[in-house]
């Protein structure tokens, strides 16, 4: 179990509190009030939890010569001349599902048939590039 921090506690140690969830590896869970928690972690343990929430796109060269690649973990699906051309594409639309879906959060959340996408879009969210969000398509 973690050990819970109250809000108070956790803004007036802050330094402290930053201290034990960086150096000693140790989640952090602050609450308020009654009911409302969050959780400290450090970037990379959550990068390495989210490791299981795979991006594999699906290929299809369609007849035409062109190629589309499929994205089931986002129902997202882009169609391109080449597969290189297609790999920019979805990226790209990765990139826009991912600033709407932090836009309306609330919404989304809600959806039952987009609730299960937020850690997919947390892994997008924490990258820093194109190249990142690119790396994380097992094509």
């Amino acid at each position: 179990m973690l050990e819970e921090v109250k809000f108070t506690s956790a803004r007036s140690s802050l330094s402290d509190l930053f201290d034990q969830v960086w150096h000693r590896f140790l989640p952090a869970l602050v609450k308020r009030h009654q009911d409302e928690e969050v959780l400290l972690v450090r970037r990379d343990l959550q990068e390495e939890i989210l490791r299981t929430y795979a991006f594999k796109p699906e290929v299809l060269y369609e007849e035409d010569g062109s190629v589309t690649l499929a994205l089931n973990e986002l129902e997202l699906a882009v169609n391109a001349p080449t597969l290189e051309e297609a790999i920019q594409e979805l990226v790209r639309e990765m990139k826009v599902y991912a600033e709407d879906y932090r836009d309306r959060i609330q919404l989304f959340l809600h959806a039952p048939n987009r609730r299960g996408h937020f850690p997919y879009v947390l892994r997008i969210w924490l990258c820093d590039s194109d190249e990142e969000i690119r790396s994380l398509l097992e094509v």
